[in-house]
């Protein structure tokens, strides 16, 4: 054997040692599905992206780092079952990034624990939770839940009318070109919200801000509440809306000149009023933080 052969030989084999030692390996698989069946994925440690595609199929790529003992694919009665089994008794988790392709149409329903999730081009419900980990999801028209703990939260939508349930603890949340009806309920993060057309909003925060930009549609209802954060409310309507806004002990602020009024010698300010037709209704208060409302984006 050459000199050169030999090289390449010992080459080959310290990369394959080297594999082996880190216990990284390649898992493939694809099953039929139904294009709007439903599809489970759970994952614990790693990454989650899931892709949206035309196929009446789920692919599934990962890549599995040491300590993960294999990935079950199942596909039966219409729902396609993908999950990252851990060896039994194991006493630490290994890491796993699932790369799977779903049928667009498909209700799909995430469960991850240090972990991220990303989805695209998925137009049917999805169901996304984490625990220790972030969550980016692409809007597709269809009903979204979503619950985190420990992560942040990226939505972006296309203005396409959906009903939305978001809960998060100790994570901020971020909505851009949403539509439809909003429900978020955020404990320690901050919520940013930019919604193309609204029909209704409800938003319970303890101690984060929200900010809210957005077009309320005739007769539209919108209602938030906060401990000790800032609402930051920037809401036009056609058709106009009236207003009632209160806090305990923090300011009252607004782009119309309208003047709170105190409680005599109680603490808190209110505010109250109708912009345009008031068609629709908005209710803001908080305890000790500030809010500002403004009828102009």
């Amino acid at each position: 054997m050459g000199f050169s052969r030999l090289a390449a030989a010992i080459t080959v084999l310290f990369a394959s040692a080297a594999a082996c030692a880190s216990g990284d390996r390649t898992f493939e698989r694809q099953v039929p599905a139904e294009a709007r069946g439903a599809v489970d994925i759970s994952n614990v440690s790693g990454t989650v992206v899931v892709t949206g595609w035309d196929r009446p199929q789920v692919s599934v790529r990962a890549e599995l780092g040491e300590g993960v003992e294999r990935v079950d694919v199942s596909s039966e009665h219409g729902r396609t079952t993908v999950k990252v089994v851990l060896p039994h008794h194991s006493g630490h988790g290994g890491d796993a990034d699932l790369h799977v392709q779903v049928p667009k149409d498909s209700e799909l329903t995430v469960s991850a624990v240090s972990a991220d999730v990303r989805t695209t081009g998925v137009t049917g419900v999805q169901r996304l939770n984490a625990v220790s980990g972030d969550i980016t999801a692409e809007l597709g028209g269809s009903d979204l839940e979503l619950k985190t703990v420990s992560g942040d939260v990226k939505l972006k939508g296309h203005g396409q009318p959906a009903r939305l349930h978001v809960s998060s603890v100790s994570g901020d949340v971020h909505l851009e070109h949403g539509a439809g009806d909003l429900e978020a309920a955020t404990v320690s993060g901050t919520l940013v919200v930019s919604l193309d057309s609204v029909r209704s909003v409800r938003v319970r925060t303890t101690s984060g801000d929200v900010h809210f930009e957005g077009k309320l549609a005739s007769g539209a209802d919108f209602d938030a509440t906060s401990v000790s954060g800032d609402l930051n409310v920037r809401a036009s309507a056609e058709a106009g809306y009236a207003y009632e806004v209160s806090t305990f002990s923090g300011d009252i602020s607004n782009c119309f000149d309208a003047t709170p009024s105190g409680h005599g010698h109680m603490p808190g300010h209110t505010l109250q009023g109708t912009r345009g037709d008031g068609a629709g209704h908005i209710r803001l208060k908080t305890m000790s933080g500030d809010v500002q409302l403004c009828d102009r984006k």
